[in-house]
């Protein structure tokens, strides 16, 4: 936290009472200044609309879908269909980034200086300035901060829950600065719209210190028709990874030599120098052994180079000159969204193990109950597996500038300190 400057001593002995009348007011008047701020907050908060306070301009002008201002129908266009193990028949719907680009967002990290977050009245204590941070963040993402973590995470003292665990917000001992991690089904569950008020607050809102410091761009060929991994294979022989320097690291994963329909992955570059593309099949990673899927990912740090805030706005741009041999993606890439997908291939799993676990059991037990139904009630709960959820905004839970705390009355407080 940045430390309020102290304000002078005061000689108590030399103020009137009339002086000292003048600050007992003042006092009055900035705490009930403050519990206004938080009626309204709150009464934002419950009606669903931004709850911190004024929403900038750009903010409020943006379309209400970042999909380039298309119908609920054409956002249903069916973008992949999938043939799983068991037969069932997969459609996957797709999704368009603002304005419509040839590529997506799947993971951005920022940092920025903790002032940035300072609206209203300046936080004293750690728990205010949260409260401003996930307020903020709520107002871009549509989900703010729900928990405080039980330690602290890439060197900041201090670590707290972004959504329905959707990524992380990292505070304290880092030249008071705050970390934002957005992963990538944080991404899929951010409220539409989101990279344009990204874009927006970084760029017009924050101070100098507001920087880009990872951010993962992915593009999906559905068909296969144009990219593979042994297109890329090939790619990688040629050159056209290398970007003026030495060539790339090159690694294989999967079964390269006989396929057995699992998925197989090409890693060009290493993480730790700032640029890592993965290449891999994703249909068949997720389950469909004949699927053409192929989804080409850039991990890009800020080591050694500048993330522009433009890049939130125009991932394709950015992905198609991050190789020589991304520069065939077309310019208009229609995202999918796999959380379907995911959730179906993920239940066949769920049904999998437990009828490879448990099946003898439930045979017993139904041999003895003889009702089905009284079978499910005795094993059943109350919970979903947390690989089964859904990313989505509106399902992420209470944020924690909106959860409701107990102070103790002023009376308390001021007989406590005149004690």
């Amino acid at each position: 936290m940045k430390r309020v400057p102290s304000a002078p001593s005061l000689d108590l002995a030399r103020l009137s009472e009339t002086e000292l009348s003048d600050i007992y007011q003042s006092v009055l008047a900035t705490r009930a200044q403050a519990e206004a701020n938080i009626r309204t907050f709150r009464a934002a908060a419950a009606e669903g609309a931004p709850a911190c306070g004024v929403v900038s301009a750009a903010a409020a002008s943006a379309p209400a879908t970042n999909r380039g201002g298309k119908s609920e129908e054409t956002r249903k266009t069916i973008a992949a269909t999938l043939v799983l193990e068991d037969g069932k028949i997969l459609e996957i719907p797709a999704r368009r980034t603002w304005g419509g680009s040839e590529a997506f967002l799947d993971w951005v990290n920022f940092t920025t200086d903790e002032s940035d977050f300072f609206f209203g009245l300046v936080p004293v204590t750690d728990e205010q300035f949260i409260d401003r941070v996930s307020c903020r963040l709520k107002e871009i993402l549509g989900y703010g901060i729900t928990k405080q973590r039980d330690a602290g995470a890439n060197f900041y003292h201090r670590s707290y829950v972004l959504g329905d665990a959707y990524g992380m917000v990292c505070h304290g001992g880092q030249r008071d600065t705050v970390l934002v991690m957005i992963s990538g089904e944080g991404c899929a569950a951010a409220r539409e719209g989101w990279e344009q008020r990204l874009y927006d607050f970084l760029s017009k809102q924050c101070g100098t210190r507001a920087k880009l410091t990872r951010v993962d761009l992915a593009h999906d060929d559905y068909q296969g028709a144009t990219y593979s991994v042994d297109r890329a294979d090939a790619d990688f022989d040629a050159g056209l990874f290398n970007t003026g320097g030495r060539n790339p690291n090159h690694e294989y994963r999967g079964n390269w030599k006989r396929p057995t329909g699992k998925g197989r992955t090409l890693y060009i570059g290493k993480r730790e120098n700032g640029k890592f593309a993965r290449i891999y099949e994703k249909g068949r990673q997720l389950g469909d052994k004949n699927s053409e899927w192929v989804r080409i990912e850039v991990e890009m740090k800020a080591v050694n180079r500048l993330l522009e805030f433009e890049i939130l706005l125009y991932p394709g741009r950015y992905l198609a000159a991050a190789y020589p041999a991304f520069g065939w993606i077309s310019e208009h890439q229609e995202r999918i969204v796999t959380t379907q997908k995911k959730t179906e291939i993920t239940y066949k799993s769920i049904v999998d193990w437990l009828k490879r676990q448990c099946g003898p059991a439930i045979n017993v037990m139904m041999a003895i109950e003889e009702n089905a139904d009284v079978v499910i009630q005795k094993i059943i709960r109350d919970a979903i597996p947390a690989r089964m959820k859904v990313p989505f905004w509106q399902t992420a839970g209470e944020s924690i500038h909106e959860q409701e705390r107990y102070y103790l009355p002023k009376d308390v407080v001021d007989a406590m300190w005149m004690a």
